[in-house]
């Protein structure tokens, strides 16, 4: 009886059940993205690193695989194989260009990452059109040595990205180049015949996706992994107490503490305006970090720059490095924002605020922060 009754119950309700299991893949994306976000990206492990470059290697083999004569039942397998590859890349990217996305610009090509992903799920049948899944391979390639080669290298120099995109784009082509399709016929020493297919039309849309990740670099478009901003404060009375800093921070009002209202900072007389950031890299990673000042000018309607303060910095500290720079009660009041940023690249992060005169020289409620 009860079995029959459970039955009719899954019978009775079989098309709700089939509408939650539309969205089980949605929640399942969100859950992991989520997970992800939390525990990757804060301090990434060497076995992260061989994970993702064995999903990478995988997806190699695998496209190879596709591009020989196999059987219908293995050819589903294999692309259900190099779906998971893709989504493993596109899931860790993901994550990681996230973590480093400061700014509403690099935050676009996150959303692009997204948007790979998302679309993976729907590509299993297209695995096989060689345009789509080798200019797949050649971003995850490109984007993933724009990671790696920073750890190994403990350094994040703009010539790293274009070394990935060179290997990115070399492998792809090679590998191509060597998988015999039986259309030209190359003679080589000792009677052995090499077979190829030369057909560059296939390998024209990674090029272009190539290209178009170099524009997106050179125009600061693509967040600086693997740097993250841990933490950015304003505050005054900066000082150093051992191996902490410690500020006044204005404590903020009930409208800034919902984001309803940009952040107001209020100086005195001889008073200094902090900007204290805490910023993540990989051990022995060195950077030229800097702080740019800007300053809204009401008349002309534009952001005038107000100073840029280089800042070097050493990763490895796990809370992330320490760094600062100011500007003195001289400058003028109205709409100001910093930006944290790599020497001459990308924005990490960016803090908008009003700088106010403190009435009768008064100064407003201050807390102490600690970092």
């Amino acid at each position: 009886m009860r079995k029959f009754t459970s039955l009719r119950f899954v019978k009775d309700h079989q098309h709700k059940i089939g509408q939650v299991r539309r969205f089980l893949p949605a929640l399942a994306f969100i859950a992991g993205f989520g997970w992800d976000s939390i525990t990757l990206g804060r301090v990434v492990l060497v076995l992260d690193l061989w994970i993702l470059a064995g999903y990478y290697l995988g997806a190699g083999v695998v496209l190879a695989l596709l591009s020989r004569q196999i059987l219908p039942p293995w050819r589903l397998r294999l692309r259900l194989l190099v779906q998971f590859f893709f989504g493993g890349l596109f899931s860790a990217l993901v994550v990681l260009y996230f973590k480093s996305s400061g700014g509403i610009v690099t935050f676009c090509f996150v959303i692009l990452l997204v948007l790979l992903l998302v679309a993976n799920e729907f590509l299993e049948k297209r695995y096989e059109s060689h345009q789509l899944s080798w200019t797949l391979f050649t971003i995850c390639g490109i984007m993933l040595l724009n990671f790696l080669l920073p750890h190994l290298f403990h350094s994040v120099h703009p010539g790293w990205f274009f070394l990935s995109t060179f290997i990115g784009l070399a492998a792809v082509i090679g590998l191509r180049r060597l998988l015999a399709a039986e259309i030209k016929e190359v003679h080589l020493p000792g009677n052995r015949t090499f077979c190829y297919r030369d057909n560059w039309l296939d390998m024209v849309p990674a090029m272009i996706a190539a290209t178009l990740l170099i524009i997106l670099y050179i125009a600061h478009l693509i967040p600086p992994v693997p740097l993250v901003l841990k933490e950015q404060v304003l505050c005054h009375d900066l000082q150093r107490q051992g191996d902490q800093y410690s500020c006044q921070q204005e404590v903020p009002g009930f409208f800034n503490r919902l984001g309803l209202r940009q952040q107001r900072v209020h100086y005195t007389d001889a008073e200094k305006i902090y900007c204290l950031v805490a910023v993540f890299a990989p051990s022995r990673v060195t950077v030229d970090l800097e702080q740019r000042w800007w300053w809204w000018d009401e008349v002309k309607n534009v952001w005038q720059g107000r100073g840029t303060v280089a800042l070097p910095m050493t990763g490895g500290r796990k809370q992330g490095w320490r760094t600062y720079s100011f500007i003195r009660q001289s400058v003028e009041p109205g709409k100001w924002k910093v930006e944290t940023a790599v020497q001459g690249g990308a924005v990490l992060g960016y803090k908008r605020f009003v700088l106010l005169e403190a009435e009768g020289g008064k100064q407003k409620k201050r807390r102490e922060f600690r970092l």
